[in-house]
């Protein structure tokens, strides 16, 4: 491995420094992935103790939209600090967000200090990948990335059952004092074992500020519309919402610095079919993170520890899923694509069916349904939109699925709670809302589930060489 690489560190600097370098990258991953889910099962005790169970999917949206913000300007934030100066700096927004969430008096506090942990998280995410590229050989960049899917995977796992436990004894606040522990020492090891990195001053480069802009009140637009009082006051909220969605897409198209390819509203292509594709499983699979815990709280007094275990069953059967399908021939991409697609429309659909029920079998299976199904088709996912687009567009095709991938997280938390709100839970926490809830945020995403099984038809209906 050469260890000094771009020539920040010294020649006759050992393996020690390399190994701890990779661990800051590792802890950062882990503390995203981790805490993506953790206030999933907090909500119940959160919202006991300080109310605002109205507002309880903007812990999700505003903590995406916090990453998507971060993480798509990474690359920029990098040539202008260095990976050291800007994962201190990721650490320290990060640990902020989890000190401001930990000390919350109520639900507005809790909801800005996940946008902040989104911020520090998001940037921690993308510092990771563009820390391997600068920072190790090429030569051990698979082995190095496998290792971060791993953490990826476990994080995910734990996240929820970390938050479940917590929240079992009564201690939900020590979750995100938990997670700030943990980013202060990434902070401090980060400013003792990394060195300053010698670069030459770089010409500011275009910052697609417009697109973020217009991406994020889009987002809040559609999280407004499920507190909106009335039907006609959410369904305008909502159109709103997705208008400017659509704005924000036009623009990024046409601008300099882009965050996606340029066939992103193309969706009669297969490039931009592929796209709508993810966008919209992911959209329509953050139902149970958002309500699931706290529907069964409130209808069947389930713990959150329960909860925790059926949102690791989902983390769980993505990572062995991919595991398991590594070594598929790439002439069995189209049928990996169609097959993982149809298995997250099936278990994302039939938790309305599992919830009303109380089954927690049935749960399970929803949940390994959808975990194994984008386990199955993301691989071949990315590698198909790679090889889709143009060759001036390939890096940023490279990154689009998972920018996709949290753009419709962030928006599917927003429209998890119209659902949920018009339910009746905007009212306060009832039986009966709950029974509605349970049901509709579950049920008002199939019919983006029939658009994204038509998108993975059209997506893969082209034979690539």
């Amino acid at each position: 491995m050469n260890t000094a690489k771009h020539g920040d560190l010294a020649p006759d600097v050992g393996v020690s420094r390399q190994g701890v370098r990779f661990a800051l990258v590792c802890v950062g991953v882990w503390l995203y992935a981790a805490d993506t889910l953790v206030t999933a099962t907090t909500a119940p005790a959160m919202i006991l103790e300080i109310g605002g169970v109205a507002y309880i999917n903007w812990t999700i949206s505003l903590y995406e939209v916090g990453a998507i913000m971060a993480g798509t300007t990474a690359a920029l934030i990098c040539a202008r600090l260095g990976v050291k100066r800007a994962l201190i700096a990721a650490a320290i927004f990060y640990g902020a967000g989890c000190v401001i969430s930990a000390t919350a008096s109520s639900i507005a506090a809790v909801v800005a200090g996940r946008f902040i942990q989104g911020l520090g998280g998001g940037l921690l995410l993308s510092l990771c990948y563009l820390a391997i590229h600068e920072w190790f050989d090429q030569r051990s960049w698979n082995r190095l990335f496998g290792v971060v899917a791993f953490i990826w995977g476990v994080g995910s796992l734990l996240g929820p059952l970390i938050g479940a436990i917590f929240a079992g004894h009564h201690a939900w606040r020590g979750a995100f004092w938990f997670f700030a522990l943990q980013a202060l020492v990434l902070c401090m090891t980060a400013m003792m074992w990394l060195l300053p990195e010698m670069r030459p001053k770089q010409a500011l480069q275009n910052w697609p500020v417009l697109t973020l802009t217009v991406l994020s009140a889009a987002t809040l637009m559609i999280s407004q519309a499920g507190i909106a009082k009335g039907l006609w006051a959410s369904i305008l909220g909502l159109l709103l919402g997705a208008a400017l969605l659509y704005v924000s897409a036009r623009i990024d198209r046409t601008s300099s610095a882009r965050l996606l390819p340029a066939q992103l509203l193309s969706i009669r292509q297969p490039l931009g079919a592929g796209l709508l594709m993810v966008f919209a499983l992911s959209m329509s699979t953050t139902g149970f993170w958002v309500y699931g815990p706290l529907v069964l709280k409130i209808i069947f007094g389930t713990s959150p520890l329960i909860s925790g275990y059926i949102l690791a069953a989902e983390a769980l059967a993505w990572s062995v899923a991919t595991i398991a399908i590594s070594r598929t021939a790439a002439d069995g991409e189209k049928l990996l694509i169609r097959c993982g697609a149809a298995l997250v429309a099936a278990g994302a659909a039939s938790f309305a069916l599992a919830v009303p029920a109380g089954s927690l079998t049935g749960m399970v299976a929803c949940a390994l349904l959808q975990g194994g199904g984008f386990g199955l088709c993301w691989p071949s996912v990315v590698h198909r939109i790679v090889r889709l687009a143009d060759s001036n567009d390939q890096s940023v095709a490279a990154a689009a699925p998972s920018a996709v991938q949290r753009i419709g997280y962030a928006v599917g938390a927003a429209a998890a709670g119209i659902a949920a709100n018009l339910s009746g839970l905007a009212g306060g926490i009832s039986v009966a809302a709950a029974k509605a809830a349970a049901f509709w945020v579950f049920a008002g995403f199939i019919p983006i589930l029939l658009a994204a099984l038509y998108c993975a038809w059209t997506f893969t209906s082209e034979s690539l060489p």
